[in-house]
C-alpha cells in the first residue's frame, strides 16, 4: 500500500492490535463489546483517525477503512459504526457485520459463513443511524478481496460480505425515497502474467455509478494479492489488490481527485 500511497499521494495509517488485547495480535471484531460506536476498538481504530486529523490536512470526505482477514470483519464493522467517518470499505479475506459474537461462532464463520446476510444488513443499517446524525446519509462502497484456496476464511464470506451490504445500501435508499433500489451486475475475467485468473463483479447503481466491487482471485490464499514479493501473508502472482482498492476508492467517490486518507485495519503479523 506505500507503493500506491506515494504514487497517489494520500495518507495511509496501519493501527496494530496489542498482545495483551490478543494473543495473536488480531482485531477482536467476533466480540460484542467490539462490535459498537462509542465502545471497544472501533472507538480507539476511530481516534487514530481523529488524531491524524488533528495532524494532517485530510479531506473528510475522502476517509477509507481497508482490512484483512481479521482487520476485514473489523472493517465492516467500522463502515456500519462510523459512517460519518468513513466514505467507503475494502474488506479483504473478511466477514460480513457481526458475522458472530463469540470465539465459537468466529471460527465457524471463519469455516462456514455467518448468519444470513439480509438480516445482517438490515442489523447494520440501524446501526448507522448513530453516526448519520453527524453527517450527510449516504450509501457505503465497498470492495471486496478473496481468495478461492484461502484456507482460514473460507470465501463464502466475500458473497456474503457484498449481500450484507446490499442489503444495507438497498435500505438507506429506500430510506432517502429510492424505493426503486437495484444494482447491475457486471462481471469479467482475466489473469495476471504468469499468475492467478480471477473473476472481478461489479454493481452498478442505475445511473451506472459504481458502488460495489467483488473480487474472487483463483489459487490464491490467504495472503494479500499482488504483494510485491513472496512472504508467508501476500502473493505477488495476484491482481494489485491495493492499486484497485484505491481506485475503486475514487472512482465510486463524488471528488475523484481529492486527497485522501486510508486507514488500513490488519492483522499485525502481516
Amino acid at each position: 500500500m506505500n507503493e500506491v500511497a506515494a504514487f497517489h499521494r494520500f495518507l495511509v495509517v496501519y493501527p496494530e492490535q496489542s498482545l495483551c488485547a490478543n494473543l495473536l495480535k488480531c482485531w477482536n471484531w467476533f466480540r460484542p463489546e467490539h462490535q459498537s460506536r462509542d465502545a471497544g476498538e472501533p472507538s480507539i481504530l476511530a481516534a487514530i483517525v481523529a488524531q491524524i486529523r488533528s495532524t494532517y490536512s485530510v479531506d473528510p470526505d475522502r476517509l477509507y477503512v481497508a482490512g484483512v482477514s481479521a482487520g476485514g470483519a473489523m472493517a465492516s464493522i467500522l463502515a456500519a459504526t462510523y459512517p460519518d467517518v468513513f466514505a467507503g470499505v475494502a474488506v479483504f479475506a473478511g466477514a460480513e457485520f457481526k458475522a458472530a459474537t463469540s470465539t465459537s461462532e468466529g471460527f465457524a464463520a471463519m469455516k462456514h459463513g455467518g448468519p444470513d446476510p439480509a438480516r445482517q444488513g438490515q442489523i447494520a443499517f440501524e446501526v448507522m443511524h448513530g453516526g448519520f446524525a453527524r453527517t450527510e446519509r449516504r450509501r457505503m462502497p465497498v470492495i471486496v478481496f478473496h481468495g478461492t484456496a484461502d484456507k482460514k476464511v473460507n470465501w463464502i464470506n466475500a458473497d456474503q460480505t457484498i449481500a450484507q451490504w446490499e442489503k444495507t445500501n438497498s435500505c438507506l435508499a429506500a430510506e432517502d425515497g429510492n424505493i426503486g433500489f437495484l444494482l447491475t451486475e457486471k462481471v469479467s475475467d482475466g489473469r495476471v502474467s504468469d499468475g492467478y485468473a480471477y473473476k472481478k463483479y461489479s454493481y452498478l447503481e442505475s445511473d451506472s455509478h459504481l458502488l460495489m466491487e467483488k473480487w474472487l482471485v483463483e489459487g490464491l490464499g490467504h495472503a494479500w494479492s499482488g504483494s510485491p514479493k513472496p512472504r508467508k501473508y501476500g502473493d505477488p502472482k495476484g491482481p494489485n489488490a491495493s492499486a484497485e482498492i484505491w481506485r475503486f476508492f475514487c472512482e465510486s467517490a463524488k471528488h475523484p481527485t481529492a486527497s485522501s486518507l486510508l486507514q488500513k485495519s490488519s492483522e499485525a503479523s502481516q
